[in-house]
């Protein structure tokens, strides 16, 4: 199957889980100007090469508007008994904005390393495509689907998880 098909699926998803959030009332959102959001998720990587990871990921965004947030987002794997932390700065395009459902694209650079002296840190950055579907105005959950590259130009694989995330 290819990236496009796979993105088309999971957004046909997305669209399926609003229609189903639509019964619930709710009339704002936290995608506001100036609003700041917590989102953290707990997923298993797959990796195309290598070993499968269980991951903990953070992120704090900022609100610049109501169509971008920028966004830092730190990040845990635990892969053979080995802890390797990642920093990724990055940004959101809000594209959609409704009071249920917050559909976005973005974009990640990433910075990977470990405290092990053998392993040499990795770079590269990610695309993805997730959205908020909103139970409250302030509280959404997040599924998310994208694709990751080393050293810009290395296909790392893809990944598909769901974040928690609170807007304040």
């Amino acid at each position: 199957m290819s990236n496009i098909q796979y993105l088309i699926k999971i957004l046909s998803i997305f669209l399926l889980l609003n229609s189903f959030l639509s019964s619930k009332n709710v009339e704002k959102n936290g995608v506001k100007d100036g609003n700041m959001k917590i989102s953290a998720t707990l997923y298993s990587n797959q990796e195309r090469e290598g070993y499968d990871t269980v991951n903990l990921n953070a992120q704090l965004g900022y609100f610049y508007n109501e169509e971008i947030e920028l966004l830092i987002g730190f990040q845990i794997d635990v892969q053979q008994n080995e802890l390797y932390y990642t920093l990724s700065p990055g940004v959101n395009y809000y594209f959609y904005n409704q009071p249920r459902i917050t559909p976005y694209i973005g974009g990640q650079f990433f910075y990977k390393n470990t405290s092990n002296e053998y392993v040499k840190e990795k770079k590269g950055h990610t695309f993805y495509l997730g959205t908020h579907l909103f139970v409250s105005e302030n509280v959404a959950i997040t599924p998310e689907t994208g694709i990751r590259y080393f050293d810009f130009h290395t296909q790392k694989g893809t990944y598909i998880n769901t974040f928690l995330s609170y807007f304040f």
